[in-house]
């Protein structure tokens, strides 16, 4: 068993938990905040079988956005001048080992 972690844009991610519940994952959905545009995010959790882990990621990548983001003028990334504007992806999705699941 895996657990999915999922970090997407705020809009994103009540369609993505929409879908997943839609195709039988359940996932919990939680606010973050942070990165180098000090921006709200949501980060997506779900303990997902093994054997299904490349549908969950299938349905996050279908139901995420690319777009564009203005950058803070006192956003700071070492001595590096940084652009207005970047390309930011769908969104970082980390899959780690479950040793002990349990609904109590």
């Amino acid at each position: 068993m895996k657990l999915l972690i999922a970090l997407t844009n705020n809009t994103d991610a009540p369609v993505v938990a929409s879908a997943m519940s839609t195709a039988g994952y359940h996932s919990t959905v939680t606010d973050s905040y942070g990165g180098f545009l000090k921006k709200e995010n949501s980060i997506i959790l779900s303990a997902i079988e093994d054997n299904k882990v490349n549908g969950a990621l299938k349905i996050i990548q279908a139901h995420t956005s690319e777009r564009i983001e203005d950058v803070p003028p006192d956003a700071l990334l070492g001595n590096f001048k940084l652009p207005s504007q970047i390309k930011m992806g769908r969104a970082v999705v980390f899959t780690v080992d479950i040793d002990q699941f349990a609904k109590l």
